[in-house]
């Protein structure tokens, strides 16, 4: 495990992480100077442990609200108020040089965002009172409550989404995959919540419509060409798909590989899969068995996936890996909740104190090294990014 502590960098600052990779990290920094708001991204370089600033702006409106997506040459900044209209800014990621400035303007209420990739942003729209008919005869045609843009960086187009699924899905139903060098996306398309769906299950001789959850996986470039011209269709593939007998979920990505949960009402077993995007094939990785008691719970690390059994004990908590590790140990719970396993030997943890003096929160993280049988606290936020662990 490497642990890159960079809290002698950052002091008190309110740091947002945007990237973090072998090489460097990158963050952006909100504060008030001379009662201006101040946007500053940053660069800490991991050899020569040194902060470099990437860039800066100045917010004017006191209201914006920044989303920020980095990419291997490039970062996206997206600044909006919750209002019709947003500035989408493209910066070079080495030399902070402003490659794009645009102000975009969409129907609705801004409501979310995410990046595609590069050139690629899906931008969602709440709807307003001004456009009611409008979101109303979409919502009939789509299902979905928000309208929903394909904004092109590259050439300063926005499309409206025609297709159903992307519309009505949202930002979090979207996964990216990496599959050696080939973008894909995986569209989590569940019928409802689980509890939702099991009562269905148990009252399915009333019912004749199709209760399904489906995860699709579709090509990005695809995907996005489809998009810009307009298709109502895309090209996918299901990959997993549940009636109203059972279900499925999904949990996480690695490398090639997504996982997902798959249960049968009838028989209660639950059973981790996994779908290799490369291969094609599907494998059951593990059989998940109802807990005794409410002392044991699974816990689930989306990417990379890896499943833990915790079980919390009168004074200690022991944990065993289920999925994509092998970790077998415990640790005091004075050291508090169960985050992460690293290496199968160091354990994170975290621990809030509340402070009847101060009537504030205080956040511990602990690492834990089961081998040594010693553990670090740290007052700071932490980020896991596969086997190094970053304080900030």
């Amino acid at each position: 495990m490497t642990v890159v502590d960079i809290r002698n960098i950052f002091s008190d600052r309110n740091i947002e992480l945007v990237d973090v990779n072998d090489s460097c990290i990158y963050y952006a920094e909100e504060k008030n100077e001379e009662g201006h708001n101040n946007l500053f991204i940053l660069e800490y370089n991991r050899a020569t442990r040194r902060e470099r600033l990437v860039t800066n702006y100045s917010l004017e409106d006191p209201t914006f609200v920044e989303h920020i997506f980095a990419f291997e040459k490039t970062i996206a900044v997206i600044l909006e108020n919750g209002t019709n209209s947003m500035w989408l800014i493209e910066i070079d990621k080495q030399s902070g040089t402003e490659l794009s400035r645009r102000k975009v303007v969409c129907t609705g209420s801004f409501s979310e965002c995410m990046a595609l990739d590069s050139e690629h942003i899906l931008i969602y729209m709440a709807p307003d009172e001004a456009n009611a008919q409008m979101f109303k005869k979409y919502r009939e045609v789509t299902g979905s409550e928000c309208f929903c843009y394909l904004y092109n960086l590259k050439t300063n187009k926005k499309f409206f989404v025609k297709n159903s699924l992307i519309a009505k899905i949202g930002c979090n139903g979207i996964k990216p995959l990496d599959v050696h060098g080939e973008k894909y996306l995986i569209l989590l398309d569940p019928f409802a919540d689980e509890s939702i769906k099991e009562h269905y299950y148990k009252e399915q001789r009333w019912i004749n419509a199709d209760i399904r959850d489906n995860i699709w996986l579709c090509n990005l470039s695809e995907l996005e060409n489809e998009l810009e011209n307009g298709c109502t269709e895309i090209t996918k593939k299901c990959i997993a798909s549940a009636d109203i007998k059972a279900l499925v979920r999904y949990i996480g990505t690695d490398n090639e590989k997504v996982y997902f949960r798959a249960k049968e009402f009838r028989t209660g077993i639950e059973k981790l899969c996994s779908y290799d995007a490369f291969t094609n094939s599907l494998d059951v990785e593990a059989t998940l068995t109802d807990p005794e008691d409410n002392r044991t719970v699974y816990l689930i690390e989306e990417k990379p996936t890896k499943v833990f059994c915790v079980t919390r004990g009168s004074t200690k908590i022991y944990v065993r890996g289920i999925l994509n590790s092998t970790a077998n140990l415990s640790y005091d719970n004075s050291l508090g909740e169960f985050m992460t396993c690293i290496e199968n030997r160091f354990v994170v943890t975290q621990r809030s104190i509340y402070s009847e003096e101060s009537k504030n929160i205080f956040t511990y993280y602990y690492i834990y090294d089961s081998q040594l049988d010693k553990s670090e606290s740290y007052e700071c936020k932490c980020h896991v990014y596969g086997d190094t662990l970053v304080l900030y």
